[in-house]
């Protein structure tokens, strides 16, 4: 179809006179470099045990409980209820088992509303699996990791993979968000930090083209979010290091961070995370703390 003469005359005038909407962030440092942007495929690089999935379901809470977004979660190495249960663990603010029967359920009954979640006991074409967020109609999706969906494994394959995501992205107007492991050169001496340096023998933090599968699904994404965690350090496990290292549309917010200079989150004791003393979720989480009334325990936030 040949587009129509003007047909992005508004568009122009718009970046004419700084117009153009920012994507959605959710109230931290993150924002500066981050953005989510609706009809985007993301590429989520990080190595085993790194945290993708715990850091990608808090970006995602933060998100929807900010601007009532709505997520689909597909993750074939976590089970819902582990994952429910880190939710309603920030959401509330609240070490779960502090919470009563009813508050948990009533906290899971508002994350429900926020996520959905795929059996990750079927094996799922890409295609087929895509049909099936389609069912509900979702802000943004999580595919997680991408080389457990029941696809050929090869360059050549990778292409039409990845041209199919950002066609399905684009007619549906969803953000994608595909995790994936770094290559086996990432866990040679060379990635790690050298002698001298004060993260000496650590795995270093990969970059895009170090993606297994290749520099392909990078190449072909719109943002890419690199994550490392030095958890074998005692002063570095409770961080997750963030790096953003491709966006491609900078006029509707985010950048690249700096070699070097990540974006350092706190795990701030498993009630969601916080950035340079931010907490994203601290609004929400107020309306559910605990505070003595005539020698009682009252709970703040009945009016959910």
């Amino acid at each position: 179809m040949i587009l129509e003469k003007g047909s992005d005359n508004d568009y122009l005038l718009d970046y004419r006179h700084d117009r153009i909407p920012l994507g959605l962030g959710i109230g931290c440092d993150l924002d500066k470099h981050l953005r989510f942007k609706r009809g985007q495929y993301n590429g989520v690089l990080g190595g085993n045990n790194v945290g993708k999935t715990y850091f990608m379901a808090w970006y995602f809470l933060c998100l929807a409980v900010k601007h009532g977004l709505k997520f689909g979660l597909w993750m074939d190495e976590n089970k819902k209820g582990r994952v429910m249960r880190d939710l309603i663990q920030w959401y509330t603010g609240r070490h779960f088992k502090t919470l009563t029967d009813e508050e948990i359920l009533k906290a899971g009954g508002v994350i429900e509303c926020y996520f959905f979640f795929i059996d990750n006991k079927e094996l799922y074409k890409p295609e087929d699996l895509l049909n099936l967020f389609e069912t509900k109609k979702p802000d943004g999706v999580l595919l997680d990791p991408f080389n457990q969906l029941n696809r050929p494994v090869g360059y050549s394959e990778n292409v039409p993979f990845i041209r199919s995501l950002k066609h399905w992205c684009k007619t549906t107007d969803t953000a994608l968000y595909l995790t994936m492991h770094p290559n086996t050169e990432t866990q040679r001496k060379s990635s790690q930090y050298p002698d001298g340096h004060e993260w000496e023998g650590q795995p270093m933090m990969p970059l895009k083209h170090n993606a297994e599968g290749g520099s392909t699904f990078s190449n072909m994404s719109d943002d890419w979010i690199n994550l490392n965690r030095l958890n074998k350090l005692e002063s570095m496990k409770y961080f997750t290091m963030v790096d953003i290292d491709k966006i491609k549309d900078v006029d509707t917010g985010g950048s690249i961070t700096n070699t070097d200079t990540y974006l350092m989150f706190f795990f701030n004791n498993g009630l969601g995370f916080t950035i340079n003393g931010v907490n994203p979720l601290a609004e929400v989480q107020s309306k559910w703390q605990v505070k003595p009334i005539s020698n009682k325990i009252s709970v703040l936030g009945e009016d959910f």
